[in-house]
């Protein structure tokens, strides 16, 4: 079973749902993404446990979050406002995981990849992968955990 696997569901649902009013619903399995049309932001969590989590959202996904958060109309979304957007998603969806961590914890400042970047967590392994679906647009939430040392 996956590392806090349905809180992390319902702690993404939650904020999707009073930050943007936005329904979005896990969906199974996985899907494929493409770094050049996806848009991942990402927190760290240290202390007690550490780790990262990462949101990775499809680009025609974070036109639709940023109109939305910011009240734009379609198109008028520059890069800073995706990038602030993704960061607030981020953060409130990384604050409620880190609740569910071992205390004491802190949380980091957002960091984001723009389509055609890539973060990399090297001494990382994946500990949950969540999918979810908006409106026939699907995207990820993932969690990983600081690797076993050998």
């Amino acid at each position: 079973m996956q590392f806090l696997e349905k809180e992390i569901q319902q702690c993404t649902q939650l904020v999707f749902s009073t930050l943007l009013s936005l329904e979005v619903h896990p969906s199974p399995g996985q899907h494929e993404s493409s770094s050049t049309d996806t848009v991942t932001g990402s927190v760290q969590i240290t202390g007690k446990w550490n780790g990262v989590i990462l949101l990775a959202l499809p680009s025609s996904l974070v036109n639709t979050v940023t109109e939305t958060l910011f009240s734009l109309e379609p198109g008028k979304a520059s890069t800073d406002d995706k990038k602030d957007a993704v960061g607030e998603l981020i953060n409130m969806i990384g604050g409620n995981i880190k609740a569910l961590v071992p205390e004491p914890s802190t949380l980091s400042v957002p960091l984001l990849a723009l389509e055609g970047q890539s973060l990399q967590f090297p001494a990382t392994e994946m500990v949950t992968h969540c999918q979810f679906e908006y409106k026939g647009k699907s995207f990820s939430l993932s969690l990983r955990g600081q690797a076993e040392k050998p």
